[in-house]
């Protein structure tokens, strides 16, 4: 019997740490398609990957070995598009700014499998509301009429929403090894899917994927970064850390509480409060375990694109707004993410750059869309002037 087969862009944290070890797990061969030579070169090597996944749970490591993959450079064009066409189901996890630098190799390979009326779902692991029409978009450019239309009834973009963490990388370990976390939900747009179903354990088909994405963003991914931006100002090292910061946690539980009340107003028919408090509390184990040892400089990273009005930051707090709930704690986090100076961080120095610039009023505005009139926007610049006026202190 033919072995299924994934064909994965990104040979990242999560094409290795999520897509690759559930795929592998199933019993698909997994061919990654990456624009490192030096991780192809060495996953090409070993034929396998070791995976090291912490259970916040049992507050145990499980080393796992992902076995028989292969990996491509995209140059690599002909050796992509035959396990393209090939392939029973594909995944990308790129980030959506490289999504223009793999919309032709798809393009290339929707027109081959048209010639062979194969159709296949591509499951996007991306933290955007929208990955699935930038991508189907960027797509489309490179087709012409005809296979532009095959494509919307035999290609699905499929979104997923990846709760999986997946730590920064250490000097000491071993370059090819994954360090994450053990949680294995794989929740997806069942409404997206074109192709026959993938059948893994932890697949979890959503029907009204909008709503399952916005809570995630709004609450995972926002956890998520206030433990790394208000971590930052205290001057921790790591996400766990905050945990043991009562001001870190005054502001941490009450912007998941006013994300909370937002989800239950917006989507009475859809989130359970019951079942969400179940979210919450595995929001709390997960990114509390302290044997990830995930860096906050791997976390908070990029923070102009975490303060744009659709992200974690902005992005919950005008769904906060929106349901007449004002987000106080939220607010906080902003100002936090507006400090983050990283000198490792390309995007941190930008934004540094431009509040110099510019001043820290127009910078908001130009990047959230907020100004000094809203309140919102002025509880933002507040809390910046407050913190950055406090920073080094000791809080209580």
């Amino acid at each position: 019997m033919k072995k299924m087969l994934l064909l994965q862009f990104g040979a990242g944290n999560i094409g290795r740490g999520f897509m690759g070890h559930l795929f592998s797990e199933a019993g698909y061969t997994v061919v990654f398609v990456e624009a490192n030579p030096e991780l192809v070169t060495l996953l090409n090597q070993e034929g396998s990957y070791p995976l090291r996944l912490f259970d916040a749970y049992a507050r145990r490591e499980i080393d796992v070995r992902i076995r028989g993959v292969h990996a491509l450079l995209p140059t690599q064009e002909e050796e992509v598009m035959s396990f393209f066409v090939e392939s029973d189901v594909l995944g990308t996890a790129v980030g959506i700014q490289n999504y223009p630098h793999i919309a032709p190799y798809i393009a290339r390979g929707i027109h081959r499998r048209r010639e062979q009326g194969k159709p296949v779902d591509i499951y996007l692991c991306e933290n955007d509301l929208e990955a699935h029409t930038r991508l189907k978009s960027l797509v489309a450019s490179y087709l012409d009429e005809s296979t532009r239309a095959w494509m919307e009834d035999h290609i699905g973009f499929v979104r997923v929403s990846v709760a999986r963490m997946v730590a920064g990388r250490k000097a000491e370990v071993p370059p090819l090894l994954v360090l994450a976390d053990a949680y294995r939900e794989f929740p997806y747009d069942e409404r997206a899917r074109r192709s026959e179903r993938v059948y893994l354990a932890t697949l979890k088909p959503i029907y009204n994927f909008e709503v399952e994405l916005q809570r995630k963003i709004y609450t995972y991914n926002l956890a998520h970064a206030a433990l790394a931006y208000l971590g930052y100002v205290q001057g921790y090292r790591y996400v766990h850390e905050g945990f043991h910061d009562p001001w870190v946690m005054q502001i941490f539980h009450g912007a998941l509480e006013e994300t909370a009340q937002a989800l239950y107003r917006a989507y009475p028919l859809d989130i359970n409060p019951r079942e969400h408090q179940k979210v919450l509390e595995d929001v709390r184990i997960r990114f509390g375990n302290p044997l990830l040892q995930d860096p906050i400089h791997r976390v908070a990273r990029d923070p102009i694109r975490k303060l744009g009005p659709h992200d974690r930051l902005v992005g919950s707090a005008l769904l906060c707004l929106a349901q007449d709930i004002f987000p106080a704690h939220i607010a906080i986090i902003c100002a936090a993410s507006l400090l983050y100076d990283w000198e490792g961080d390309p995007e941190a120095l930008r934004l540094q750059e431009k509040i110099r610039r510019e001043g820290v009023e127009r910078t908001l505005e130009e990047i959230t869309t907020l100004t000094s009139q809203d309140p919102l926007g002025q509880r933002i610049l507040e809390e910046y002037d407050r913190l950055k006026s406090l920073r080094g202190r000791a809080r209580t």
